[in-house]
């Protein structure tokens, strides 16, 4: 992730119960076992002020997902009191600089929640992971065409998971999707297969995406960390006060991004959208506008 010579400390944290605590040790077994040549040490604990203690990033992978006949409320009122304690842990100690990378859904809300509890992080360095979105689209579009996922950059996903991927700034082997044959046709059924492909996914395997999971946390902090390739933009849940693309502000908020590395990265401003594609970009914001409020109403009526 950050290099080929770059040594790691891994301090991870989960709840303290018998049988996850079980777990924890047979993943340390598993970790010890598989020779990590970069791996310096590692920790499995259930106190968050050993786990955060002195941390370059935070991975966050814990959250209470949407589930039929659960409400939306309730389910926000649960993801506050996951977030608060997550932020206030943050707050409290790691680094100064400290990269936040919330992974659990809905993760622009979560991480929005995160950074309610941890003012003093700074908001540019909180993110929500969307590169999974990014990366089934880039996967879809190489096995379409019998291509590398090396061979196709630039997919967008705009907003939140599982929300708007977009492929119409695409490359492919050089060559701008817009070029391709039927692009059109084919963007309309990318975007119906990325809105349903993690559900696809656990029907098919009784299994939540843990692989594709990893890596796109893999990819995201290698970009943040190491930069973009030349050309190349990613996907990235970031604090929207960029002023790009007329999005609202307050919101974390996927964007396309170019990193110069060291966890510094600035929004690709360039790209120009169709109608249709700002009808929809809207939608989402709206949608996203109704969760933070409904967050924030949340963290207040907790704070009572």
């Amino acid at each position: 992730i950050f290099g080929p010579s770059r040594r790691v400390c891994l301090q991870c944290l989960d709840l303290n119960l018998p049988e996850v605590m079980d777990s924890m040790r047979g993943i340390e077994m598993e970790m010890y076992d598989g020779n990590f040549p970069l791996l310096q040490k590692m920790m499995f604990t259930t106190d968050d002020a050993q786990a955060f203690k002195g941390a370059d990033y935070a991975i966050l992978l814990g959250a209470f997902p949407k589930q039929d006949g659960i409400d939306k409320r309730d389910v926000m009122e649960k993801n506050v009191m996951i977030f608060r304690t997550m932020g206030k842990a943050l707050e409290r100690h790691v680094k100064p600089e400290c990269k936040v990378l919330v992974v659990g859904n809905p993760s622009h809300t979560n991480a929005w929640i995160c950074a309610q509890y941890a003012p003093s992080l700074p908001k540019h360095n909180i993110f929500a992971l969307t590169r999974l979105d990014q990366n089934r689209a880039t996967g879809q579009i190489a096995h379409h065409f019998g291509l590398s996922v090396n061979d196709v950059r630039n997919v967008v996903v705009w907003g939140c998971h599982a929300k708007f991927p977009d492929v119409d700034h695409a490359v492919i082997k050089g060559k701008p999707f817009s070029e391709i044959p039927g692009g059109n046709r084919l963007n309309d059924l990318f975007r119906k297969e990325m809105q349903t492909r993690g559900a696809s996914i656990v029907k098919a395997r009784k299994a939540s995406s843990a692989m594709s999971t990893a890596r796109a946390i893999v990819d995201h902090l290698k970009d943040l960390h190491l930069g973009t390739r030349v050309g190349e933009f990613v996907s990235m849940g970031v604090w929207s006060d960029h002023g790009a693309y007329s999005i609202a502000d307050s919101l974390v908020f996927s964007v396309p991004v170019v990193c110069q590395g060291g966890g510094k990265y600035h929004v690709y401003k360039g790209l120009s959208l169709s109608v249709a594609s700002q009808e929809k970009l809207r939608q989402v914001e709206a949608e996203m506008l109704a969760d933070r409020d409904l967050a924030r109403q949340c963290i207040v009526s907790n704070a009572g």
